[in-house]
C-alpha cells in the first residue's frame, strides 16, 4: 500500500475509534445509571445488569464476551469482510467500558443534574447517534448485534432496516420489565427506549446521508459556453450538456448539468441571470455524491 492509502486507513481507524467512545460514553455515563435500554448488546447488558451483579460479572467483561460471540458468528455466517470491517469496533466498545470502569462513577456526570431521565435520554441519543454514524461514514461498524440483524437479512431476505429495528424493538420491549421484587413493567422507561432508538436514526442519517448530500442543477441555455464558463470561475464545479428541445417551442437548446453545495447554488442562481437571463434553471435535492466531484476544472485543465 502506498503512503496515501495507509494514511487513509489510519485516518478512518481514528475517527471509527472517535465513533466507539462516543457511542460508550453515552451507553456508560447516560443509558446505564439510569436503566434505560435502547437495542444493541448495551441494551441486553442492562436487562442483564441484576444477574451480573449476582455472579460479580462487571459490564465490559459480559461485553467482551457478546462482542467476542457476535463477531465469531459474523465470520461465519456473513464472512471475512464483516470480520475483519467489526473487529475493531468489537475490541474497543468493551476496552473503553473497562477504562471507565476503572476510573469513573457511572453517575458521575448525572448526579449533579435534576432531571436524570430527560438529561440521558437526549445525551445519550446524541451521542449514541454521532458515534454510530461517524462509524458508518468511516466504513466502519460498531460491532454487536450488526452480525444478527445482517443474518436475519441476509438468510430471511428482509430490507436491513427492518432487521434492525426488529431486534433494536425486541430489546426495548424486554428492557421495559423489571424483575427485582416480582414482575413488573414500566411503560415509561420503554416510550423512552424508543424515542431514543428514532433519535439515533435520524442522527445516523443525517451525519451518513446528509453530509454527502448537494444540489443538482439543471440549466437550459441558449447560451451553453457563456454559463459553463461562469460555473468554471464561479464555483470551480464540473459539468455535463445535454442537447434538449423545447416540447412546445421545438427550439433546440442545451442543458447544463452541475452538482454543488447549497451555499454555492444561490450564487450561481443570481450569476447565471446575469449571463442568460433567459435560462431556465431548476435544482433537485441530491443525496449522495460519488466519483469526481470535488475535482476543480480549472485545476484539471
Amino acid at each position: 500500500m502506498n503512503k496515501e492509502v495507509v494514511l487513509k486507513k489510519i485516518k478512518q481507524f481514528l475517527f471509527i475509534a472517535l465513533g466507539v467512545l462516543l457511542l460508550d460514553i453515552g451507553y456508560y455515563f447516560f443509558y446505564s445509571p439510569i436503566n434505560l435500554v435502547a437495542g444493541g448488546v448495551t441494551g441486553i447488558s442492562i436487562i442483564l445488569g441484576p444477574f451480573l451483579d449476582k455472579i460479580n460479572m462487571s459490564q465490559s467483561t459480559f461485553l467482551y464476551i457478546a462482542e467476542g460471540i457476535c463477531l465469531l458468528l459474523g465470520l461465519i455466517l456473513i464472512g471475512k469482510d464483516f470480520f475483519f470491517k467489526t473487529i475493531v469496533a468489537s475490541i474497543l466498545a468493551p476496552t473503553f467500558i473497562f477504562i471507565f470502569e476503572h476510573f469513573f462513577e457511572q453517575d458521575f456526570i448525572l448526579k449533579t443534574v435534576q432531571n436524570k431521565e430527560l438529561i440521558a435520554l437526549l445525551m445519550a441519543s446524541l451521542l449514541s447517534g454521532l458515534g454510530i454514524g461517524i462509524c458508518l461514514k468511516n466504513n466502519g461498524s460498531t460491532g454487536g448485534l450488526d452480525v444478527i440483524q445482517k443474518s436475519l437479512s441476509k438468510y430471511l431476505h428482509v430490507p436491513y432496516s427492518i432487521a434492525m429495528y426488529s431486534t433494536d424493538w425486541i430489546i426495548v420491549i424486554i428492557g421495559g420489565f423489571n424483575f427485582v421484587n416480582g414482575v413488573s413493567y414500566n411503560f415509561e422507561m420503554a416510550i423512552y427506549g424508543i424515542i431514543s432508538v428514532y433519535l439515533i436514526a435520524y442522527l445516523i442519517d443525517v451525519i451518513t446521508l446528509n453530509a454527502r448530500s448537494k444540489r443538482t442543477a439543471y440549466i437550459i441555455t441558449s447560451k451553453p459556453l457563456e454559463v459553463k464558463e461562469l460555473i468554471f470561475n464561479l464555483i470551480g464545479r464540473g459539468v455535463t450538456e445535454c442537447d434538449v428541445r423545447g416540447g412546445y417551442t421545438n427550439e433546440n437548446k442545451v442543458m447544463l448539468i452541475c452538482v454543488m453545495n447549497k451555499n454555492e447554488s444561490y450564487r450561481l442562481g443570481e450569476a447565471i441571470k446575469n449571463v442568460d437571463h433567459e435560462a431556465f434553471t431548476f435544482y433537485a435535492s441530491t443525496k449522495e455524491v460519488f466519483g469526481e466531484y470535488e475535482r476543480n476544472p480549472k485545476q484539471s485543465s
